[in-house]
């Protein structure tokens, strides 16, 4: 595989598992019964995706998160609390350099203590772990299909095991264990068309309910240090000349052009409310050329060339998937 594919994979996968991690459930408020245990066994596997959503919006918590992906194991310090209009959190990833993640709503300054920087960024975001994204049941259910498995226990709590699997092969299927309690979803996996685990997350350890607001203060005195603001503007894709064909069910989020290390790239997000995926289209080098980029856990990559553009898909998706929405992508109008 060329170098700068290999560079281009490692930036790509960076940001796909940024974005996984980092970006959790918003909008919540101090639930008063979202779910409770005495209505748990009444509930049908949709009522749960429901319930859900409404859990990771409307509870209060802190706790550690664990990241599984093959041998590679990671965590990271959560504390989430809803002020009554909008949410607040403090993301602490406990392994590599020192980061912080400070949300306010939909802006995040990113804390790098090593430069004294902070980098402070605006824009929709699929959810991941431990909320869903923001689409109805009903169109989620016409690509899924979901069933109540079981009980077991995470980390103490009585959890409502669900089996969630695609009804096409073009996406993953999943396994979430949910707190019959309270709704909250603590453990997750997504799961390949034969059983095998690709990914994980889950919390070590959880309290759901009152946290205090010191904890959302960063680690640092950040007074003094150097602010940028991501240049990330958003665009129409027809009228920069493309057009892109996302799978069925995958709903556009944004479109945006921002910074790569070749200048500058087009990025358009979509989400299936389970499963998201990007598309990047940025000037092609003279040695590019179409090709699958090797795998990491569930994301996958497939880069294409058109023209004098590099249209490379990434995303939680199997890599015929990817394929199938790279070859798809063509210039319109020029």
């Amino acid at each position: 595989m060329r170098r700068a594919a290999l560079a281009r994979w490692r930036w790509l996968a960076s940001a796909v598992w940024a974005l996984a991690f980092a970006s959790l459930a918003q909008g919540q408020e101090q639930a008063s019964g979202a779910s409770t245990a005495a209505g748990a066994d009444a509930r049908s596997p949709e009522q749960w995706l429901q319930v859900i959503q409404q859990a990771a919006r409307r509870l209060d918590y802190s706790g550690t998160m664990v990241y599984q992906q093959g041998a590679e194991v990671r965590m990271s310090r959560i504390v989430h609390v809803f002020d009554g209009k909008v949410s607040h959190e403090r993301l602490q990833p406990m392994d590599g350099h020192p980061r912080e993640f400070i949300r306010r709503a939909d802006e995040v300054k990113c804390l790098i203590p090593e430069a004294k920087r902070v980098v402070i960024e605006r824009r929709t975001r699929a959810e991941s772990f431990p909320g869903l994204a923001a689409t109805s049941t009903a169109e989620l259910l016409q690509h899924y299909q979901v069933k109540v498995v079981g009980r077991e226990r995470v980390g103490g709590f009585d959890c409502q095991v669900l089996e969630i699997r695609p009804r096409q092969t073009d996406r993953y299927g999943y396994r979430l264990w949910v707190d019959r309690n309270s709704g909250l979803l603590l453990r997750s996996q997504t799961i390949d068309g034969r059983d095998e685990v690709l990914e994980q997350m889950a919390f070590a350890e959880i309290h759901i309910g009152t946290v205090d607001r010191e904890l959302l203060k960063p680690s640092w005195p950040i007074d003094g240090w150097k602010v940028d603001e991501a240049a990330h503007r958003p665009v129409d894709l027809k009228e920069q000349g493309w057009r892109l064909v996302p799978p069925a069910g995958f709903k556009p989020l944004y479109a945006v052009r921002r910074p790569m290390a070749s200048g500058s790239a087009l990025q358009a997000v979509y989400s299936d409310g389970l499963a998201s995926l990007s598309v990047f289209i940025e000037p092609a080098s003279a040695s590019d050329a179409s090709e699958a980029l090797a795998p990491r856990g569930p994301i996958n990559a497939y880069a294409r060339r058109v023209g004098d553009s590099m249209v490379t898909v990434v995303g939680e998706i199997p890599v015929g998937t990817a394929r199938a929405v790279a070859d798809a992508s063509e210039r319109i109008g020029r």
